[in-house]
């Protein structure tokens, strides 16, 4: 995990252009890595239903997310890159010499609600084009 005196701006693990990445799983998800600062969207088999054990210390945080093409999931990256950028300053990792866990500070409630608007968002814009 970073330091949090070495903290940057979240970095976004964008998909490659054109592709369908998340349509190969059993699930989508939206994910900030609270740790190190990662943004990213994948599809998995093996955790889609059941939290990994770094969702459940509040390690990543992940959202649900419709089986989006490769642009549209950036495109999503980019809308909540602002929340997820206050969402990782307004938190602290508790590690080896702590209680596992994150403390989430003032504001990021806000910024967690904004992140799920978002995603929520794409749900229905999915399920419109899927009529």
């Amino acid at each position: 995990m970073s330091d949090p005196a070495e903290r940057q701006e979240v970095a976004r693990d964008y998909l490659t252009e054109g592709g369908d990445d998340l349509k190969g799983g059993k699930r989508a998800f939206l994910s900030l890595d609270l740790g190190n600062g990662r943004l990213r969207a994948y599809a998995s088999t093996e955790y889609a239903d059941v939290a990994p054990v770094l969702v459940g210390a509040c390690w990543h945080m992940r959202w649900p997310i419709p089986p989006l093409d490769n642009d549209s999931a950036n495109r999503l990256m980019n809308a909540v890159a602002d929340s997820a950028g206050s969402l990782f300053w307004q938190s602290d990792v508790r590690g080896e010499n702590d209680p596992l866990g994150v403390i989430l500070h003032g504001g990021a409630g806000t910024a967690i609600d904004a992140i799920q608007r978002e995603c929520a968002e794409a749900w229905r814009t999915h399920y419109e084009v899927q009529k």
